[in-house]
């Protein structure tokens, strides 16, 4: 596509620099071009001579490898990212770089050191939730440095961000057990409430990706239009720039993984668990109220038609609507994972079954949804016969309910659903990624 738009204007007579006549021919070819960023790096547009040898010897002055670096860092990351984990992330990657590393070691080491801070945190007793804390702190910062190593070596791959994504969320549901366990060793029952954060936030996450991917299509469908037309119109400017604090402040209202790891860990050397299921809950309420109200007000101006159906489709672990015309079809997943999270706590009220054995067979059953996001996102679908070895919503629930009507013990479905999705499924992920590379 970027050749045939260039090979339309190679003899053109238009008048301009060569790279505004580029770009103007790669955007009404509908071409999206991306702005780079190069903050530390100086540059410059002028006919004046002695002003661009000033900059070329000033680029030439440059330290390369801490350039690199600093671009490495992303500076659109949420707030506290931004001002505290990255400032000590840099430090990490300098010296992964050093070390020869690869970004896959570095989250392997993240997620090393946060299931050692959820060990701490289940022991229950203030200084093992002190240490829980500075090693969750420990594991996001590390956390940071893999996509800033790879960014640095250009070292990027699907395997790489799905090992990253999807540690992430093991590690943070690792830590809502542990609290709750730790609770419960001091006679505090709060497995309702770790469950439903880590239902609640599968549910945000979900909604998350599949807006944003949704939306993205939406932005980027534009028809082309011709490159020697002389105008091709004005976009008008309806809201003012905003300023840094009213930027980062809805960054921090957004309530990425960095603030909600402060949270956790603050929170819970405050208050212990008990606070920390307290306090997170109304965050997530807050931050969830303010988002949906930008993204139901964007989605209701986008046309009553679906775009990009599969990656929808493949996410729903049911029946699929083939004639389906809904808008908000980027909210359904995240409903249905709802329905049956809902149905889980509701068993959790009404039966005398461990808490805790029904907060670990909701978490193999959510990390099953995450996969199935994720292979999406990337064009894929999970096999059939791996979902059908996981029985579809409505097939588990059945048998959920079956197995309780008999009196066996959950434990039992527990392991099955952990092998099947942790392990065999994430197997067979990794295994076609090989087999594709090859």
């Amino acid at each position: 596509m970027i050749v045939d738009a260039l090979s339309k204007i190679e003899n053109t007579n238009h008048p301009g620099n060569v790279i505004d006549l580029i770009l103007v021919a790669l955007v009404r070819a509908a071409i999206v071009v991306a702005p780079a960023e190069v903050a530390g790096a100086p540059f410059i547009r002028s006919e004046d001579l002695g002003a661009r040898t000033a900059t070329q010897n000033q680029i030439s002055a440059l330290n390369d490898a801490r350039l690199r670096l600093k671009l490495a860092n992303r500076a659109n990351d949420g707030f506290y990212s931004v001002f505290f984990l990255r400032k000590i992330s840099k430090l990490f990657t300098w010296l992964a770089v050093r070390l020869k590393m690869t970004p896959n070691q570095v989250t392997l080491i993240s997620f090393a050191i946060g299931l050692l801070s959820a060990y701490e945190f289940s022991k229950g007793n203030f200084w093992s939730i002190f240490i829980g804390a500075v090693l969750l702190q420990l594991s996001i910062i590390i956390d940071c440095v893999d996509g800033e190593l790879a960014r640095y070596t250009r070292q990027f791959s699907q395997l790489g961000a799905w090992l990253d994504a999807i540690t992430d969320r093991i590690k943070e549901y690792l830590v809502f057990f542990a609290l709750a366990y730790g609770a419960a060793k001091n006679g505090r029952d709060l497995w309702i409430p770790a469950i439903g954060m880590m239902l609640f936030q599968t549910f945000r996450h979900l909604s998350d990706y599949n807006f944003a991917r949704i939306n993205k299509i939406r932005s980027s469908h534009l028809e082309p239009i011709d490159f020697n037309l002389k105008n091709d119109g004005f976009v008008s400017i309806e809201r003012e720039k905003k300023t840094r604090f009213e930027y980062w402040s809805k960054k921090a209202l957004q309530f990425p993984i960095g603030e909600r790891w402060l949270v956790i860990s603050a929170s819970s050397v405050i208050g212990g668990a008990a606070f920390t299921f307290t306090i997170m809950p109304i965050l997530s309420l807050i931050s969830i109220a303010l988002v949906f109200r930008g993204r139901v007000v964007k989605t209701i101006t986008w046309p009553r038609s679906r775009v990009n159906v599969n990656l929808i489709d493949d996410q729903l672990d049911s029946v699929k609507s083939k004639n389906s015309t809904n808008r908000f079809d980027w909210l359904v997943p995240s409903m249905l994972r709802l329905l049956e999270g809902a149905i889980l706590i509701e068993l959790a009220f009404i039966t005398e079954i461990d808490r805790s054995v029904i907060f670990l067979l909701l978490f193999a059953i959510l990390f099953n949804h995450y996969d199935n996001m994720y292979r999406a996102l990337q064009g894929e679908r999970k096999p059939i016969w791996l979902s059908v070895a996981g029985g579809f919503i409505f097939g588990r629930l059945f048998v959920i309910a079956l197995w309780i009507w008999l009196g066996w013990s959950l434990t039992i479905l527990v392991y099955y659903f952990s092998a099947l999705f942790f392990v065999i499924s994430s197997i067979q992920w990794v295994l076609s990624r090989n087999t594709k590379v090859n």
